[in-house]
């Protein structure tokens, strides 16, 4: 009889904007051969009403048929809709990629819907001048426009996590690992986190 291979488990990224999680979720996907969920990804998956194929592309079979099967069940659906929603599909949609695993998740409340036994919760933190400078670089900005940007993003995450969740995002407590980009570089912390990953899941 034939052993089937342990579902592997996914990494949830909770991170501060502008702390490198995406590049660091992206090097993790590359490395591990997962499927990679960055924020706008999971965004749309959780509204729209339709999957663009691309989304699924690449994606372990397992992974693939179920995020399917949750979109066939939003087919149909009136476009507008609440945030409580939102909010239920987003948890709908993360619940389903924990059951599947091999996924990295970025930010969207996935650590607060994966428990430690579906994936290993990583909060990903840098200093603040760093985040701006970031935030710079990627929208083209003045550091006073990124400065001031940066404020409204930890606020929006802040206030997303508290009021669908009722956690405080920032409380280290609720995260396996916490990681500073700062100090350890997107590929320092990438290594990190495989280390932390194997020893977790030694048979994955």
């Amino acid at each position: 009889m034939q052993r089937l291979r342990p579902r592997r488990p996914c990494i949830a990224l909770s991170r501060l904007p502008g702390s490198g999680a995406d590049e660091l979720g992206r090097l993790l996907a590359e490395r591990l051969g997962y499927a990679f969920f960055g924020v706008e990804i999971v965004d749309r998956i959780a509204r729209m009403s339709g999957i663009q194929q691309e989304l699924v592309a690449g994606m372990d079979e397992r992974v693939r048929s179920a995020i399917e099967a949750v979109i066939d069940g939003l087919r149909g659906r009136p476009a507008a809709f609440s945030e409580s929603d939102y909010v239920r599909r987003l948890v709908r949609v993360i619940a389903t990629l924990g059951e599947g695993g091999s996924a990295v998740i970025v930010g969207r409340g996935s650590t607060c819907v994966l428990g430690a036994d579906r994936a290993l919760r990583v909060l990903v933190v840098a200093p603040r001048e760093e985040r701006v400078e970031r935030l710079a670089k990627r929208y083209d900005l003045p550091l006073a426009e990124a400065h001031a940007r940066l404020e409204r993003e930890d606020e929006r995450r802040r206030l997303f996590v508290r009021r669908s969740f009722r956690v405080d995002p920032d409380d280290a407590s609720l995260y396996d690992l916490a990681l500073n980009t700062g100090s350890f570089g997107v590929e320092g912390a990438a290594d990190l986190v495989e280390e932390v990953l194997a020893r977790r899941w030694p048979e994955s």
